[in-house]
């Protein structure tokens, strides 16, 4: 059986992610509830080679497992099976949304965040170019943390996205 006859013996339907991440590909998988099959191939070649050669077979995509449930930065603390946040020992009222954004930010200190990552990590979508959900979510989370946490800032990176700074010294 070539390629082609694998691809007839699948009876759901198959989206074929060429060059994706394996972080997207998750979010795809995670989106449909697995009422379809994702192939994932890294280039185009492999691509044809899986098209053409019975013997090539990807590799399977392992959705990351969470490592870090509670994060600590500075005296930023954020406890996602909770769903808490605390800027020294006060609780940090966030909704959903802002919680989930901060939790991304504090993953990687320092790390700046594309509009594509933050879309991917929070939204738990593909990005399409769209950046105005990511804005307004850092526009209300910015509200919140001045309010409630005043070391924590959201910094933005001109054209490119953000990145999460915590000054400790703040009285």
């Amino acid at each position: 059986m070539d390629g082609r006859g694998v691809l007839e013996t699948i009876n759901v339907p198959l989206v074929l992610c060429v060059g994706t991440s394996a972080e997207e590909i998750a979010v795809i998988a995670r989106a449909t509830g697995g009422r379809l099959a994702v192939l994932y191939l890294p280039d185009t070649a492999s691509l044809r080679a899986a098209l053409t050669r019975p013997d090539v077979v990807p590799a399977p995509i392992e959705e990351p497992i969470p490592t870090h449930r509670v994060v600590e930065f500075g005296k930023l603390r954020l406890d996602a099976d909770l769903r808490e946040a605390s800027w020294r020992g006060s609780t940090v009222p966030l909704s959903a949304r802002e919680f989930d954004l901060l939790f991304a930010l504090t993953r990687d200190p320092g790390k700046v965040w594309t509009f594509a990552e933050l879309t991917t990590h929070v939204w738990e979508r593909p990005y399409l170019g769209d950046i105005e959900a990511v804005v307004s979510a850092v526009k209300r989370l910015r509200r919140q943390l001045r309010a409630a946490a005043p070391g924590v800032i959201v910094e933005s990176v001109r054209g490119v996205g953000y990145r999460l700074v915590v000054t400790d010294n703040l009285d």
